[in-house]
């Protein structure tokens, strides 16, 4: 009795989860819906957007094809380019870096903590010149300052959570005869995984916006550069486009991580 009593709950959850899953389907896009239609509407009732905002019936018939010409794509191959190097490297030294701080000391992590808060609270967008002249106008200066822009956040992420590793699990490594590299690779990091990739998003989010900063005051080339010309000349359905375009390839980055940070959760303990 107490099995077949206890079974029934847990049938009940297993059916829940569909139908609350399909309810913040139809939440999530329905709102999406609602906000383009009142879009639509407020643009074409009146002259709300001006010159650089125009509906979104405009921006799929005229907007798009300017977009998906071939010069425009070549742009955001530049710039597709320059975020996929800079969010790589920011993937690689980002959690080496923090894990490394978070790990080494427990002077070191609160010092290192410390100093990239207030790395990560300076105005980078004023630095962009002396990136120009240390690297060059062009993919040099322009990845660097993606990089910037995306590395400290991952680091600053990552030390928290490698400091929060229970001691626990690295004193039964320990008992095991496990050397210091060891548990950093095999327990340390796994334990971090969630957290790093969760770090990786923001990462990936802010790398993809230093490239474009950087387009947009010093370049020759890149969406950046596409996004300046329409403005130059009231160009509203192109620019709306190539801008829907950028929050498209940034949603879909988010969403890989996301599928690669809900694999690693996995057999992790729900969080309150």
């Amino acid at each position: 009795m107490t099995a077949i009593t206890g079974a029934a709950p847990a049938a009940a959850r297993r059916t829940a989860r569909p139908r609350e899953a399909a309810a913040v389907q139809l939440v999530r896009w329905g709102t999406v819906a609602a906000l383009v239609a009142v879009w639509e509407a407020v643009t074409r009732l009146t002259d709300a957007g001006g010159d650089y905002l125009t509906s979104p019936s405009r921006i799929v018939a005229d907007g798009l094809p300017k977009v998906l010409e071939g010069g425009s794509l070549t742009l955001v191959g530049y710039t597709t380019y320059r975020f996929l190097i800079a969010f790589a490297v920011t993937a690689v030294a980002g959690p080496a870096v923090g894990l490394l701080l978070g790990r080494l000391n427990k002077h070191v992590y609160l010092g290192g903590r410390d100093v990239v808060s207030v790395l990560y609270a300076l105005p980078m967008a004023p630095l962009y010149p002396l990136f120009v002249l240390w690297l060059g106008l062009g993919d040099g200066s322009e990845i660097a300052f993606g990089v910037i822009h995306g590395i400290i956040p991952v680091i600053l992420m990552t030390m928290t959570a490698g400091a929060a590793v229970e001691p626990a699990v690295l004193d039964s490594g320990r008992a095991m005869g496990a050397g210091r590299l060891r548990r950093l690779l095999f327990l340390v990091v796994p334990a971090c995984l969630p957290d790093i990739i969760g770090a990786l998003k923001i990462g990936a989010a802010l790398s993809l916006l230093g490239v474009l900063l950087a387009e947009l005051m010093i370049s020759v080339d890149g969406v950046g550069t596409f996004i300046s010309t329409q403005i130059t000349n009231h160009g509203a359905a192109a620019l709306d486009a190539m801008v829907l375009v950028v929050c498209a390839g940034a949603l879909a980055v988010n969403a890989a991580l996301s599928a690669v940070e809900k694999r690693a959760s996995r057999g992790r303990p729900d969080r309150p």
